[in-house]
Parts: structure tokens; C-alpha cells; sequence
């Protein structure tokens, strides 16, 4: 029997206000931000983004860039800062992101400790072991990750992905300096990776807020579970109503998994749909209702399904 896919639009009722970044940087051919008012200073080295765009990311290895951004989160107030990055060398700290001074409280930025293994420690620095947030993650070269750090004033959290892998209670903090920038802390230059989609925020984005802002992304972390995940049955025409396992986002933040909804419960047609690989490429693109996956291997894909009205859901596929 035929593998089919049904393009079901699931509602969760989540009602997310979105938050609007103060500044936001994609690369995409420029070192300018979004509002072309700002730019980066140094050398650009324009790759391919997660999603294999030409020029569409900024490539560093060992070197940095720097901004003087005049609207930064700076004292004790609360901030958010999201990244995307693609490590080329984890045998090397990779100073992702940081501003202010290298005085005790002083400074807010995120760092990627150099490993021989699988796993590695990443630090939301804040300059002064107490000032620091670090959890142990894995890691691996050439694999996009999305990184998200915020800030509200008592607590500092970390996501990766999407999910929350890191909350602690820190010392209030006194950030300094207007200088933002991806490869340095202090004096020092350490950085092998590719990097895109810069966005800061002048607000603690929420877990869900976090959530949803990665799960808008045209394309997935190939190494992660999605926030949701679908799975393909064997399901005829004329049988709508099959079980789909899936997953919800709860009030906490927290993920649950293998939720089964017995109906969808709305059935949107789509304007035009895509599927990808983990790698970012494009495997298939439909304009229908159905779609038929009985030649993809077994894994883990992309969903991407963009609507009449021009809204875009991204949904992690298994085909088992």
C-alpha cells in the first residue's frame, strides 16, 4: 500500500504574541541588519545557510566581527539574543556571541568550549565563575544548531533547539559597552563555524516564545526533536480520520510526545508544499493535497507547508 502523507494544519491553541527583535542580522550578502542602518565591521566570507542558500550565512575562522549597536540590552535589564551556528572545529573554543567589558558582571556572551569528544560545555558568560551559566551539551561539527540566551533580570536560560537545557539564578548584572561581537571575548579570537540569522531582543522571550521562534525556521536542526512531530500511516482517500502521533508544547514550555489526536482538527489546503532532507535539501515539491512518500527511505525530514494566505508551518517528518 501507498505511504501517503495527508497535510493536516494541526491548531494547539497557542496563543503566542510575537516579539520583535530591536535588531536582527540574516547575512544574507550583507553584514548590514535588517533595517540597513547598522553593519558589522570585518571581513565577510558569505557560505550557504542551514536551508543551502548561496550566501546566505557568515563564515569565521578565527576572526570576529563587532557592531556598535546603540540599543543593547546593557545594566540589569532583560534581553534575549538567538543565533544560528554550524561548527567547522570543536577542537576550539567558539566564542559565538558577547558585548560589554571584561570586568566582573560586566559582561553578557555565549561560548562553545573546545572538545576531543562528543560533548562540550557551553557558557552563557557574565565574566566571574559566579556570573556564569554552563551546562554540559553534545556536540558535533557541520551540523546547523540554534542557540537562544535570555536574560529577565533574576534568570538566565539557555535553549538549544528550542529546549530549554539550562536555568539558573544569577548575580544582577551591570553589562557594559555597546560593542556586540561573534568571534571575540575581550582580546581574545576564537571561532571556526559558520553563522546566521542574528536576532536581539530587549525582552526575556518566554519558553514558548523560544519555542516557536525556532520552530519557524524554514529548516529544522537534522539532530533534534522537533517541538512537532508527525508520523506517516498507511491512510486511504476516504479515511481522514486516522490517529496521528504527534506532539504538544505544554504550559510549562515542557514537550510532550506521542500525544494521539484521533481527528485532525482542521484540514487547510495547502498552496504549495516542500519536504527537505536534514541537510537542507529540497526533496520534494507539491501543490496537492496528498503526497505521495513511498519512495523516501525511512528517517527523519522536513515538512514545510506553506498556505494560501502565505503563512508558513515547518513540522518535523518521521516516515517509518
Amino acid at each position: 500500500m501507498k505511504r501517503i502523507v495527508l497535510l493536516l494544519i494541526f491548531n494547539f491553541s497557542l496563543q503566542i504574541s510575537a516579539q520583535i527583535p530591536v535588531q536582527e542580522f540574516n547575512f544574507n550578502g550583507t553584514l548590514s541588519n535588517t533595517k540597513n542602518t547598522i553593519a558589522f565591521t570585518g571581513v565577510p566570507m558569505y557560505v550557504n545557510d542551514k536551508e543551502g542558500v548561496a550566501k546566505s550565512a557568515q563564515r569565521l575562522s578565527n576572526s570576529f566581527l563587532e557592531v556598535s549597536v546603540g540599543n543593547l540590552p546593557l545594566a540589569n535589564r532583560a534581553r534575549t539574543i538567538s543565533i544560528w551556528i554550524k561548527y567547522n572545529d570543536i577542537t576550539t573554543a567558539n566564542y559565538i556571541w558577547g558585548y560589554g567589558s571584561s570586568l566582573n558582571a560586566q559582561y553578557f556572551g555565549l561560548l562553545q568550549q573546545s572538545t576531543t569528544t562528543s560533548k562540550s560545555d557551553l557558557n552563557l558568560a557574565g565574566w566571574g565563575p559566579a556570573n556564569d551559566a554552563i551546562v554540559t551539551t553534545t556536540i558535533a561539527a557541520n551540523t546547523w544548531y540554534n542557540y537562544t540566551a535570555s536574560y529577565d533580570g533574576l534568570t538566565s536560560k539557555i535553549y538549544r533547539n528550542g529546549e530549554l537545557i539550562k536555568s539558573s539564578i544569577s548575580p544582577r548584572k551591570s553589562t557594559s559597552n555597546l560593542i556586540f561581537t561573534i568571534g571575540k571575548m575581550g582580546n581574545l579570537v576564537s571561532i571556526n563555524a559558520d553563522i546566521d540569522d542574528l536576532k536581539i531582543y530587549d525582552v526575556a522571550l518566554t519558553d514558548l516564545e523560544v519555542a516557536a521562534l525556532y520552530n519557524a525556521s524554514p529548516v529544522l536542526a537534522p539532530n533534534d526533536n522537533a517541538a512537532v512531530i508527525l508520523t506517516t500511516k498507511q491512510v486511504g482517500k476516504k479515511n481522514v480520520n486516522k490517529s496521528f502521533k504527534t506532539a504538544s508544547i505544554t504550559s510549562n514550555g515542557s514537550i510532550n510526545r506521542n500525544i494521539i489526536l484521533s481527528a485532525p482538527v482542521e484540514a487547510s489546503p495547502p498552496k504549495f508544499t516542500e519536504i527537505y532532507s536534514t541537510e537542507g535539501e529540497k526533496i520534494i515539491t507539491s501543490n496537492k493535497h496528498e503526497i505521495n512518500i513511498s519512495n523516501l527511505p525511512e528517517g527523519s525530514y522536513l515538512l514545510k507547508i506553506i498556505k494560501t494566505n502565505q503563512e508558513t508551518n515547518s513540522n518535523k517528518l518521521t516516515v517509518k
